[in-house]
Formats: structure tokens, C-alpha cells, sequence
């Protein structure tokens, strides 16, 4: 993303651990600790060009009202990026409608625009379940969505 010309870097994570291997990176200008959905976002409001969150948006790691604080912490005309598992779980395709949902009022309500949508197949590792090698991926999906300038 540094080579796209953004330079002002702020992470937030519900480890400290997490926190300490971005720091050893030496990309992020500010790290917060938070855990999304009992502690609010960390950020300001209206404050970024591009708001990112990458694997969180699933049953029992944040709750689909983060969405809206991710939204928050966008400027007007600017991108909030968001990947998520897809569900191989009962709970995981509850979760996956509720966001749907959200995602759909946020339209409605002119909150902010759709600009791409796509599956990646073999997002990310299946680190919890003994699987054979071709089950060992979860598909996931990416949205990216425009905040509205007014």
C-alpha cells in the first residue's frame, strides 16, 4: 500500500502480541490496542482515506456492528476494505446473512457504495480442524465499498 502512495499507518488489534510483530515492521506510525466489539474503534472519526479489516468478520471474533465504526473512521469519498471467512458452520452462516444485511442497509441508507465483490478461494488456512490437503483452505470474500461524500 506504500508503493500505491499511502503513508500514514495505524493498527489496531486485540493482542499485544500482534501489536508488538507490527511494530517490529516498522510500517505503522500509531498501534492501539482494542478489542472490536466491546471496545469502540480507536479511531477518529472521518479521520482516513482507506479503512481496512482483514479476517475479523466472523462468528465469534467481531460482531457485524463493527462495520458501522469502520464506516465511521472513513472520510467522506473514502474506501472501507473488509475480508471475511466463508462459513463452513451453522453459526458462520448466521453470521454471514447479518452482514449481508448490514451491508445492504448501509445502502439503503446512502451510508456508501458497493465498488467490488469478489470470492478468493483458499483465503486462509483451516487451522482448526484435521483435514485432508485440499480441505485444508477456507474460501473467503472481499467487499470494498465508497463512503458517500455527503
Amino acid at each position: 500500500m506504500s508503493e500505491l502512495g499511502f503513508r500514514n499507518f495505524v493498527g489496531v488489534d486485540g493482542s499485544k502480541g500482534m501489536l508488538d510483530l507490527a511494530a517490529q515492521s516498522g510500517l505503522y506510525q500509531d498501534l492501539r490496542l482494542a478489542l472490536l466489539g466491546t471496545d469502540p474503534l480507536p479511531a477518529q472519526t472521518g479521520a482516513f482515506d482507506l479503512v481496512v479489516i482483514i479476517g475479523a468478520l466472523r462468528a465469534g471474533f467481531v460482531p457485524v456492528s463493527v462495520i458501522r465504526e469502520l464506516w465511521q473512521a472513513a472520510k467522506p469519498g473514502g474506501y472501507v476494505c473488509m475480508s471475511r471467512v466463508d462459513p463452513k458452520s451453522e453459526s458462520g452462516e448466521k453470521y454471514k446473512l447479518s452482514m449481508k444485511r448490514e451491508l445492504q442497509q448501509m445502502e439503503e441508507e446512502g451510508l456508501w457504495s458497493p465498488m467490488s465483490t469478489g470470492d478468493m478461494k483458499k483465503y486462509m488456512m483451516d487451522v482448526y480442524h484435521n483435514q485432508t490437503e485440499d480441505e485444508q483452505y477456507l474460501d473467503g470474500t472481499m467487499y470494498l465499498y465508497r463512503k458517500s461524500i455527503s
